[in-house]
């Protein structure tokens, strides 16, 4: 049986802004695993725009599944972490904790939210219950709704973790791929 050759591998788009600045970075989907695409030196290239990713998928022979993606808005999870006495921003903490998981798999580094555990794995269900399209039975809702003091903590440490893989492994992107 041959090995699943990158060209193979599903490549997508990923829109984030931060920073009141967007950045487009390029997400892998292999058999075994989901990453942002890193280089040989486990930095994550930030584009500017579309056309700068374009030209990484080219010199790499990716095949870019078109689509535009929905922006991630991590400045509204940095602005919770803030005031963390607010609402949580469901959607945006979930998608901003698929986002760090998919940056530590590609830079090859450790993220607080992968290693489970009963109150972070509690933390990730109540994001994941309140992010989706379905309604929750009310008296679902109001489990999944109450926090807890410590699941606030494991939710704005996972995700300041998050952050501080971001400042170390995401940068602008060169003009080469590695």
């Amino acid at each position: 049986m041959n090995p699943v050759q990158p060209s193979e591998w599903k490549y997508r788009i990923v829109w984030v802004q931060l920073g009141q600045q967007e950045h487009f970075m390029l997400w892998i989907e292999t058999p075994e695993s989901e990453a942002l695409w890193a280089d040989a030196a486990g930095r994550v290239p930030s584009f500017r725009s579309l056309a700068e990713l374009t030209a990484l998928t080219d010199s790499i022979g990716a095949r870019l599944i078109t689509h535009m993606p929905e922006l991630l808005n991590l400045d509204q999870v940095v602005e919770w972490l803030g005031n963390s006495a607010k609402q949580v921003p469901y959607k945006a903490c979930l998608l901003s904790w698929f986002i760090f998981e998919g940056l530590a798999s590609g830079a090859k580094a450790t993220f607080l939210g992968n290693r489970g555990g009963p109150v972070c794995n509690r933390v990730f269900y109540k994001l994941y219950d309140n992010s989706g399209p379905w309604r929750l039975r009310p008296d679902r809702a109001q489990q999944v709704n109450r926090w807890r003091k410590e699941e606030r903590n494991t939710l704005r440490r996972v995700l300041r973790q998050g952050f501080r893989l971001w400042a170390k492994y995401v940068g602008p992107a060169s003009n080469a791929p590695a």
